[in-house]
């Protein structure tokens, strides 16, 4: 599912983002590191440390020290609240 007209980096984010918004990422588990991202995706450092900074911004996601970045409670219920927020009545 790669579109190129997409930078690197949102494309990742929006992997990850769908991941958790199904369910195959849940609360607790650890999402791909820097460097699974860099390999995935083939983007720099720089360019990883981007989507693991957008995913804790977001509040998907939080980043443990020397262990890994992993889904935080509730991060499925908050996207799938915004997804309603999109409307559909009117």
């Amino acid at each position: 599912m790669v579109h190129p007209s997409r930078s690197k980096w949102r494309q990742a984010y929006a992997a990850i983002v769908e991941k958790i918004r199904n369910g195959e990422l849940a609360a607790g588990d650890r999402v791909p590191t820097v460097h699974e991202l860099m390999q995935e995706f083939s983007m720099s450092n720089t360019v990883a440390q981007k989507v693991h900074r957008a995913l804790r911004e977001a509040g998907l996601v939080e980043t443990e020290p020397g262990t890994g970045s992993y889904v935080l409670p509730g991060a499925r219920e908050k996207l799938q609240a915004a997804d309603g927020d999109d409307g559909g009545e009117g």
